[in-house]
């Protein structure tokens, strides 16, 4: 209840222009992000593209219009995409974990074990997030599944 009164007050305030600004191309990434949570990666696409349109320069554009193309199971075109984001910013540790499932998902497994190596390389709390309840109120590792495990299991492939 209080994250949702923050939220409020943030809002009101950006609203009545109380110093509390956020620029087109913030506003086009968190519609994207929003409908990508809402299940609506085609809909995500198209504010993610509303984002390279505004600047084509910035990574967060790709990024998210890869990973709702990853979503859709769009593999080669999401893979354009992480390329192009991780061309502007290679320190990106997402964009290589989620080029690595697309990969995967195209039997890709080297290529797809060199993404998940290199995403715990910049980020080895990556693996570590839990959802986003966990993390609004326990903060506890969700260690169950995630990258390692997938790494390890394309690792025992590889060798079989």
């Amino acid at each position: 209840m209080k994250i949702l009164n923050i939220f409020i007050i943030i809002l009101v305030m950006a609203m009545t222009g109380c110093g509390v600004t956020v620029d087109d191309y913030e506003s086009a990434i968190m519609d994207g992000v929003s409908a990508q949570n809402l299940n609506k990666p085609e809909k995500a696409i198209k504010h993610f593209e509303r984002a390279i349109e505004i600047d084509p320069e910035r990574a967060g554009g790709y990024l998210g219009r890869a990973n709702s193309l990853n979503t859709l199971g769009k593999y080669r075109d999401a893979i354009e995409d992480y390329d192009r984001a991780l061309g502007i910013d290679p320190s990106l540790a997402n964009a290589y974990a989620n080029r690595g499932i697309a990969y995967a998902n195209l039997g890709e497994n080297e290529k797809a074990i060199a993404d998940y190596e290199k995403a715990l390389e910049l980020d080895p709390k990556i693996d570590d997030a839990p959802s986003f309840v966990k993390r609004l109120f326990d903060n506890v590792p969700n260690k169950e599944k995630g990258i390692r495990k997938h790494l390890e299991a394309l690792k025992q492939q590889q060798k079989s």
